[in-house]
């Protein structure tokens, strides 16, 4: 697996649903403690969780995330 995102637990949760929505199938590492402790994880807590995927799923994966930071992308409920 590969990883294809790091950062904040909000916004590694919002990737994981918009990949997941477009069945590409995510890995989350530190999941738990991204959200408890991350200054546990990483220095300062700062891109905490990461979130890895087949390599065969990069590219798309990659659109993905590219078309969230865009804004493209509407997370309202």
């Amino acid at each position: 697996m590969i990883e294809i995102f790091s950062g904040s637990y909000i916004d590694a949760m919002n990737i994981k649903n918009l990949l997941e929505n477009n069945d590409i199938p995510v890995f989350t590492a530190n999941e738990y403690m991204s959200s408890i402790q991350p200054w546990s994880v990483s220095a300062g807590g700062n891109a905490s969780a990461i979130l890895k995927v087949q390599e065969k799923d990069l590219e798309d994966g990659k659109k993905i995330i590219d078309d969230y930071n865009k804004g493209e992308y509407n997370l309202d409920v």
